[in-house]
């Protein structure tokens, strides 16, 4: 779908003065360079927005989802718009640009974000213009500053180049694209984004939550399946399964299967089955099968069977509570595992899955009068929120990385609510998410790498600690050395405390001041120097 170029000016009189998301001391005028642009992007493929009301539905998703602050979410116009898919955001400020990337967009009839050093007075003064066409060796750009807005086209090395090569003085790129609804062919069939997905589902490189994230699908997105349409039918909401897939603008990868369903019309009613032929002969069941079933006390979160007897094993199913399972070992034997810490059985599930799951879960009845002795119930375990969730907090969500429900200030207490050896073994691991409640009752997960279980861990820092956090939103390289030329050590998010390892008077001095830098520990306690002048106390 071809952009349409259209002109609008951030300090029009009838926006100007709009409190920019959710920073009172930011308006439109001064600060909204990049809400009016994203309003010129949607106009361009036929929408009808100006930044005054774009500014108030992405600021209408919530904190975080729409605005950080005055701060753009970027993927958070996909939940205004789900036919404008997010594809990238590239952050250039220490590299080229990527100028082979925009010229591939810009012929497909896309238009552009760019941010650009728009001075060349010391440190970044930086603007965001719509990049909307190629012109020689530049760029045609609707720029949202000018008012009234500019009459006769403009290029971007003319308005901001100051001599300067397009690829030295470009900062950042955002790239988005929009398809209209007959955009959705080729072979093979399709799968939309749950509506629940409220903040997008993320495409992976891998099957797994671990692998790099290659893009952010919108609720009502459409992916197209790209394996055997008999294996993908039976993944679809199936909790801990990943279909293969690629979005409307060609990226391929993996996707959470639990969060996608079949859009209707897609599938071919002619596709023949293939016969199901086990690799080995299906296992008998002894005629003395010894029965168990899965203790009640899982509560919704069920109990995982997995491919061999270790917690760090891959995920076969999850049982519900109460579910009757039948034990594959001998029979004696097992009876003695069942209620056991650090055991394990093999079982089948009443569908056929085999594998094996935790002993020290599951009960030998249900109830009755014959119902044997269970063995005490284990302490509760609880956990603490680390000081360096710094002052945004630790956010409780449904699920692991879904809708945020609350957020958990440092020092809060929060009660587990899945096996103490399965938390233990995620405690502290990136990752890693652990099932909790708060204490004014609220159920949900948390990151379990902000957790500890050292009671003796302060819920502030120590007075001797000074402590700073990142400020620009799209993340702060921490390097090897002092310097840019040295390795990057980490990427660290938006508003990461950070640990100074130096004395705090000299640290203070520093902060706030361009080309100083400082000596961090982030959360995960890699150590390295971050540039002084993007951080705050």
């Amino acid at each position: 779908m071809a952009f349409k170029p259209n002109k609008l000016s951030q300090r029009d009189p009838q926006w100007k003065d709009e409190i920019l998301g959710f920073d009172d001391s930011c308006t439109i005028g001064t600060d909204g360079c990049s809400v009016t642009c994203l309003a010129m992007l949607v106009n361009g493929f036929g929408f009808s927005e100006t930044p005054k009301t774009l500014n108030k539905k992405l600021k209408d998703l919530g904190p975080g989802s729409g605005f950080i602050g005055p701060l753009m979410v970027w993927y958070g116009l996909t939940r205004v718009y789900p036919k404008i898919g997010f594809k990238t955001l590239v952050i250039c400020k220490d590299q080229n640009a990527p100028l082979a990337e925009i010229d591939s967009a810009l012929s497909a009839g896309q238009a552009v974000l760019v941010e650009v050093d728009r001075s060349l007075a010391q440190g970044l003064q930086t603007h965001w213009v719509v990049v909307y066409a190629k012109k020689d060796n530049d760029y045609l750009i609707l720029d949202p500053f000018p008012y009234p807005s500019d009459n006769k086209d403009v290029t971007l090395t003319t308005r901001y180049g100051f001599g300067r090569e397009l690829k030295d003085f470009i900062t950042a790129v955002a790239f988005y694209e929009c398809w209209a609804d007959g955009d959705v062919t080729g072979d093979g069939f399709y799968v939309k984004v749950m509506d629940s997905a409220t903040t997008g589902l993320r495409l992976r490189s891998g099957p797994d939550t671990s692998s790099t994230v290659l893009a952010v699908a919108a609720a009502g997105t459409p992916l197209r399946v790209l394996e055997p349409q008999a294996s993908a039918l039976a993944k679809i909401g199936v909790v801990n399964q990943w279909l293969q897939v690629a979005d409307p603008y060609g990226v391929t990868g993996y996707t959470a299967a639990w969060y996608v369903e079949l859009m209707d019309g897609t599938v071919s009613p002619t596709e023949p089955e293939e016969p199901i032929i086990p690799e080995e002969p299906v296992e008998p069941e002894p005629a003395d099968a010894l029965k168990v079933y899965v203790s009640p006390g899982v509560g919704a979160s069920g109990l995982r069977l997995r491919t061999e007897p270790k917690t760090s094993s891959s995920t076969i199913t999850i049982m519900a509570a109460s579910a009757e399972l039948t034990v594959l070992d001998d029979a004696e034997t097992a009876k003695a595992k069942v209620g056991a810490q650090n055991q394990w059985l093999r079982v089948r599930t009443a569908s056929g899955q085999v594998g094996y799951t935790a002993a020290w879960l599951l009960v030998l009845s249900l109830g009755g009068n014959d119902e044997p002795e269970q063995p005490e119930e284990p302490e509760p375990l609880d956990v603490v929120v680390l000081y360096t969730v710094g002052s945004i907090g630790l956010r409780l969500r449904s699920e692991p990385y879904g809708t945020i429900l609350a957020t958990e200030k440092a020092g809060t207490r929060l009660r587990v609510l899945e096996s103490a050896a399965q938390a233990k073994n995620k405690i502290g691991v990136p990752n890693q998410w652990l099932n909790v409640r708060d204490p004014q009752g609220r159920t949900g997960y948390v990151a379990a790498w902000y957790v500890t279980l050292d009671d003796s861990v302060p819920s502030e820092p120590p007075a001797s600690a000074l402590i700073v956090y990142v400020t620009p939103v799209n993340g702060l390289r921490m390097r090897s050395q002092p310097n840019t030329a040295s390795p990057t050590v980490a990427i660290l998010k938006y508003n990461t405390a950070l640990t100074v390892l130096e004395p705090t008077a000299q640290a203070e001095a520093k902060i706030g001041v361009t080309n100083q830098w400082l000596k961090v520990r982030e959360p995960g306690g890699k150590e390295g120097y971050i540039a002084a002048w993007y951080v705050k106390k």
